[in-house]
């Protein structure tokens, strides 16, 4: 390959698009690597010394024309740059580097199929290359070449902790066009270290969530060798639950987390498991003066059980679980144990619909001696309007002096009411 060859007519050279509004949006979103990444990539690779110098100094050394070469093309003058890497690459055909400068100089003046050619071969051998990945995954995701395309992002995303997210957003606007689901799923099942932080930025940072793709992603990888995690699933849960869809939220909680599939009304009342991430988990919080978490049982016996120590005046954190509970009658039940003897007029479980203030229920717990679990429960009812989910929070009333307890509870359950009809929510449990 030289400078020499015979340059094809680029309005002869037809390459496929994208359609539609697809095709534009991932256009806009490829936008910034037309003029970023020479600059970025190339100069990543300079040298602190002075490459005019070393071409002086070492002559026809393939090392510093391929140097010299970058340093033309990060100028701007291709016609230079594609003249020194010719003339490297007679010296050293296969280096990486040279190759990929090349191809990039080919490609701005106007040689699209010599620099795909260049491009490719330097892409295949240096996946740590940045500029030729990023312009191959620039390349195939224009031509709608999604597995390709995809494979090449994957290259340049492992090379940083902390992937810029440009890259995500490209991604994001390829992943639009149904065909590129697939093969993003198929790359994403490789659980490379950047998947946690791509369905984040899809949830968090994306101007309008695309909740379709992120359920059609996570769909396909919960049925592959890597499955979701509670922190790829929590992202998308919480913005069903901010848009207020609440029963798709609960749905595909209990579709993507298999210990979830089977649970009650209560996820996890028996606190059998550490808190997780999403809303329906526990949502527990330590602050000055309260502690809560899930420790082994005080008796030994009873496995875990959910520990809260208090000094009685500071202010209480927040302690809950969201609920999506049909409409109808239940019973909230569970066991309490209080250590001093002193803490249970403190403490009690209350159930709330969301965004409103009036309480549907509240709890106490049962006063008695020090050391003994005692049982507790409360009638519950959903109303049928304007009550799609509801909080189960531990609220906490402080005393007017210091007094520092320690309380526990256990076997937290809502069960239905027999004989009280329930409509829908609850069909997912018949």
């Amino acid at each position: 390959m030289s400078a020499s060859s015979p340059a094809p007519d680029p309005a002869s050279i037809r390459r496929p698009r994208l359609p539609g509004a697809v095709g534009f949006g991932l256009a806009l979103a490829l936008v910034w690597l037309g003029g970023q990444f020479v600059r970025q990539g190339v100069s990543d690779e300079l040298q602190a010394n002075r490459p005019e110098l070393a071409v002086l100094w070492l002559g026809e050394s393939p090392d510093a024309l391929s140097q010299l070469a970058r340093l033309r093309l990060a100028r701007g003058d291709a016609a230079d740059a594609a003249r020194l890497a010719a003339r490297a690459l007679r010296r050293s055909p296969l280096d990486d580097p040279t190759l990929a400068t090349y191809g990039l100089a080919m490609d701005r003046l106007g040689h699209p199929q010599v620099a795909d050619r260049a491009m490719t071969l330097a892409g295949q051998r240096g996946w740590r290359d940045l500029p030729s990945q990023i312009w191959l995954m620039r390349r195939d995701l224009l031509a709608a070449r999604f597995a390709g395309g995809f494979a090449h992002a994957d290259a340049v995303l492992r090379r940083d902790p902390n992937p810029p997210p440009a890259l995500f957003a490209i991604l994001t606007a390829a992943a639009r066009d149904p065909g590129a689901v697939a093969p993003l799923a198929d790359r994403l099942a490789l659980n490379p270290t950047w998947r946690p932080a791509f369905f984040a930025f899809l949830a968090d940072q994306a101007c309008t969530p695309p909740t379709d793709m992120i359920a059609a992603l996570l769909t396909r990888l919960a049925s592959g060798p890597t499955p979701p995690t509670d922190a790829e699933i929590a992202p998308y849960l919480r913005v069903l639950v901010t848009q207020q869809r609440f029963a798709e939220a609960d749905a595909a909680w209990r579709r993507f987390t298999p210990a979830a599939a089977s649970a009650g009304d209560v996820y996890d009342g028996d606190f059998a498991w550490p808190p997780g991430s999403t809303p329906f988990d526990w949502s527990l919080t330590s602050g000055v003066g309260w502690t809560a978490s899930i420790a082994p049982s005080p008796d030994g016996a009873r496995g875990n059980a959910l520990n809260v120590d208090y000094d009685g005046v500071s202010p209480p954190q927040r302690l809950r679980q969201l609920l999506v509970l049909s409409p109808g009658a239940y019973r909230l039940s569970g066991r309490f144990e209080d250590e001093q003897g002193s803490g249970a007029a403190l403490f009690g479980w209350t159930l709330a619909c969301v965004g409103a203030d009036q309480l549907l229920a509240t709890a106490p717990s049962p006063s008695g001696p020090a050391g003994v679990w005692r049982t507790f429960s409360a009638t519950v009812i959903v109303p049928p309007d304007r009550c799609p989910a509801q909080w189960l929070a531990l609220k906490s009333q402080p005393a007017n002096e210091r007094t520092d307890v320690s309380v526990w509870y256990d076997e937290l359950v809502i069960s239905p009411i027999q004989g009280v009809l329930r409509t829908g929510a609850d069909s997912r449990k018949n």
